[in-house]
């Protein structure tokens, strides 16, 4: 009977987790302003906190001072970036078909130089053939720019989201804690668990995004400095993808040499662009980001990996980009939950939390009683 309970219970929890992935899935075209508005709202709550204070504004006045502010700069950023996207689109074409046709001839003369190597290097038609078919789909980006007013429709209902969020979250965030809490204890500690997890998201999103932002900075003016085209979408596309835990860092990276390979023919060029990216990166990631966010929402290899995976799989680039913030939000409340404590340290890099050890070892030491009554049962009552 118990068996079959277990067994019942394990089924349920299974098509639990079924149904929630579905329903994150078919309402990925909600989820996704409503997740990008919810961690914009915690990254900007502190400025309009700010603007109450210096501009004796109200909660409403402070966000729609703030949305306005943002809406002006996202719109400049886009109209850069869209003119550096649409002058890409008509020179990087043949950039690539240029870089195809310099490497076909470098393998040739490798050939006939080195007639060992013809097993070894790719064939020259091959690579004619490969940079033909990425300059056909290089130009069907120009196609492509028709969705951008889909992209800034959608970025534009989530300014409104986050607008009403820093109106109104003083008012909804108490009414969301009675909801789901029965009691006036269990609201008190949720509102301290509340506040907790807000805070510590916060201070993640903030240092991940200034780092970021500052990491797009130091690559741009390095790649304007060295004369590569484009330096300032390339940059943004570096600060973007660095969201995106190894994955990103190295299409971050691999997109300005191959340009500046197509840009220059220049195989020393491509090389020095990928050690300035690599020296960029690795003090980003060995230097400032520790100094900065330390270790306490460090995230083991495995986790980021399937995260990265599991959220790419449901909502494609934007959940590759959502994937950390969200799991270290979701490792922020397992924290704060006892229960839940196992599934944090098991997300976590560090080798063992301490409370964790003692919780096990009390445990340990509990089942070793039930064992000793049972046995001593077994002699009293023998069979």
């Amino acid at each position: 009977m118990a068996r079959t309970s277990r067994t019942a219970t394990s089924a349920l929890v299974v098509l639990a987790v079924l149904g929630c992935m579905t329903a994150l899935y078919l309402l990925r075209s909600i989820l996704i302003p409503i997740a990008l508005a919810l961690l914009l709202a915690c990254l900007f709550s502190p400025v309009t906190t700010a603007m109450r204070r210096v501009l004796k504004l109200n909660a409403t006045g402070a966000a729609v001072l703030l949305f306005f502010l943002t809406g002006l700069i996202g719109l400049y950023v886009i109209s850069l970036t869209t003119e550096s996207l649409i002058q890409a689109s008509e020179t990087l074409s043949s950039d690539v078909k240029e870089m195809a046709g310099e490497m076909s001839r470098r393998v040739d003369d490798a050939y006939r130089d080195h007639p060992i190597l013809r097993g070894v290097l790719p064939d020259p038609h091959t690579i004619n053939v490969l940079g033909d078919m990425n300059a056909f789909l290089i130009q069907g980006l120009r196609k492509s720019f028709s969705d951008l007013t889909y992209v800034l429709i959608e970025g534009f209902v989530v300014l409104i989201l986050v607008l009403f969020l820093l109106a109104e979250g003083e008012m909804l965030a108490p009414k969301v804690i009675r909801l789901f809490t029965p009691t006036v204890g269990d609201l008190e500690s949720a509102e301290r668990t509340l506040k907790s997890i807000t805070h510590k998201v916060r201070a993640f999103l903030m240092a991940r995004t200034l780092i970021n932002l500052g990491l797009g900075m130091v690559l741009s003016v390095s790649l304007w400095l060295m004369g590569v085209h484009y330096a300032l979408v390339l940059g943004l596309i570096a600060a973007v993808t660095n969201y995106v835990p190894y994955v990103g860092q190295i299409v971050g990276g691999s997109i300005p040499v191959v340009l500046t390979l197509g840009q220059t023919g220049s195989l020393g060029s491509a090389i020095l662009v990928a050690a300035v990216f690599t020296a960029i990166v690795g003090l980003e990631g060995y230097v400032v980001t520790p100094y900065i966010m330390g270790r306490s929402l460090d995230l083991n290899g495995t986790t980021v990996l399937i995260t990265c995976l599991f959220w790419g799989f449901l909502w494609g680039l934007v959940g590759l980009i959502l994937a950390m913030p969200i799991t270290a939000s979701i490792k922020l409340i397992l924290e704060e939950i006892p229960d839940m404590r196992p599934w944090a340290d098991l997300m976590s890099q560090e080798r063992s939390d301490p409370r964790l050890e003692r919780m096990n070892a009390q445990a340990a030491i509990e089942t070793d009683r039930e064992t000793s009554r049972l046995a001593e049962s077994v002699e009293i009552f023998p069979r």
